[in-house]
């Protein structure tokens, strides 16, 4: 998962995403399924789990800066994303052991 964001005119990669920062995101994400929308809590719990999933390369100010940060559907869209990008890896990595199997390796 190769995540990039763009913080203060400045480009992010999101580093590699261990097991139990997943685990913590699916525990956050399984919170706010089923609302019709989000809370305070919510938001503000979605901004320091994309800097952390950033590796805290940026703050939870510069990413709501609203000059050089996201805005709030970014926000929401970028935390979304985590879940798309580790559901990208898996189709990757699922095709790569297919093309191996087929090839005999």
């Amino acid at each position: 998962m190769q995540r990039k964001i763009i913080i203060n005119n400045k480009e992010y990669t999101m580093p590699k995403m261990g097991i139990d920062d997943y685990m913590e995101y699916l525990d956050l994400s399984e919170k706010m399924d089923g609302r019709s929308r989000y809370t305070r809590e919510d938001i503000e719990a979605m901004v320091l789990f994309v800097c952390k999933a950033y590796g805290d390369q940026f703050t939870a100010e510069e990413l709501k800066d609203k000059e050089k940060g996201l805005d709030a559907a970014g926000i929401i869209m970028e935390f979304q994303f985590i879940d798309v990008g580790i559901g990208e890896e898996l189709t990757k990595r699922m095709e790569q052991m297919q093309k191996n199997f087929q090839n005999g390796k």
